[in-house]
């Protein structure tokens, strides 16, 4: 696609497509490879998307930038969002088997029991939320028993046909990773708050390192850029410790210029939210992708990449760093 002189867009070929990359100024050794890759890969998702690092103020490429180094940025990403996607979903997985530990433990294995409003929150303020993830539960229930249904879950429905009710860890795999953060935040202080000594944060601190891997768990999930990704609402909360030994440069009034709402913020969490081991391997592939595109970018387009990630600071050793 490309403007007209009266600001609309009209379709342009790949030959056109590839000619248009060249005016502008980038390099393009292969025109075959690179036809191919925006065949399958979107000239809009490929080189628009990640073409602003290469660009001059007057939107020409900068002077040597080569299809090669887009790509390089393009692909790096790909790899980015496998990690993040991973990592989160071990998130959910965990999150998951502590809720229904908990949650079971204290108000039975009967959905007629444990889905009562006493059992959340005495929050005034949250009872229309508390209401609405009953709802949301119960829903699932039903969904999940309809034979044939697109919600259908097999191990749901034997449980309602041979116990007559359906045990909450059977309940908690229908839910969303979004939900599940949202039952977890409507649970009572109490509950939360032994659920979060698991993690070795408080239980507003846990609810806010979930709300963030969700947040960046569907920017993933629907293969959106992620490096320069910038959460709009949420902020990671400033408490935890590890944070201070990041070294992380800050503005004048004191507050932190990375690690908020980015790719740092995302790998704090999940420091806190996976096993050391677990997370160790993932930030290990993190390194070992950022090393190799150091080596594939020019100097000053690497240096924006680590700049939009947020990764400032001794970023290189929060694996090793106490929590």
């Amino acid at each position: 696609m490309s403007k007209t002189n009266i600001g609309k867009k009209v379709y342009f070929s790949s030959e056109q497509q590839i000619e248009k990359l060249k005016r502008d100024g980038l390099i393009i050794p292969d025109e075959k490879h690179a036809k191919r890759r925006l065949k399958w890969e979107g000239y809009y998702n490929f080189a628009v998307g990640y073409n602003r690092l290469f660009k001059e103020k007057n939107k020409r490429y900068r002077k040597g930038v080569t299809f090669a180094h887009i790509e390089a940025l393009f692909d790096f990403d790909k790899r980015l969002r496998e990690i993040v996607y991973e990592a989160t979903q071990q998130v959910e997985c965990n999150i998951k088997e502590m809720l229904s530990d908990v949650f079971s433990k204290y108000y039975g294995v009967d959905e007629r029991l444990y889905l009562q409003e006493k059992n959340f929150t005495p929050d005034p303020k949250e009872a229309q939320n508390v209401r609405w993830i009953i709802g949301t539960c119960k829903a699932a229930l039903t969904a999940s028993c309809k034979a044939g249904a697109a919600c259908y879950r097999d191990y749901v429905a034997y449980y309602a046909k041979t116990y007559k009710h359906v045990p909450f860890w059977a309940l908690i795999r229908t839910l969303t990773f979004g939900n599940t953060s949202k039952f977890l935040r409507l649970l009572k202080p109490a509950d939360g708050q032994e659920i979060a000594r698991e993690y070795g944060v408080s239980y507003n601190e846990l609810c806010n390192l979930m709300e963030l891997a969700v947040c960046f768990r569907n920017i993933a999930a629907h293969g959106e850029r992620t490096y320069c990704a910038h959460l709009p609402t949420v902020r990671l909360t400033q408490g935890l410790p590890v944070l201070p030994k990041l070294q992380l440069p800050k503005r004048q009034d004191g507050t932190p210029m990375y690690g908020n709402n980015d790719c740092m913020a995302l790998f704090v969490a999940l420091k806190y939210l996976l096993p050391a081991a677990a997370f160790n391997d993932y930030f290990s592939r993190l390194r070992l992708e950022i090393e190799n595109l150091e080596k594939a970018l020019p100097s000053f387009a690497f240096h924006r990449v680590l700049y939009e990630m947020g990764l400032q600071g001794s970023w290189k050793k929060l694996d090793i760093m106490g929590k």
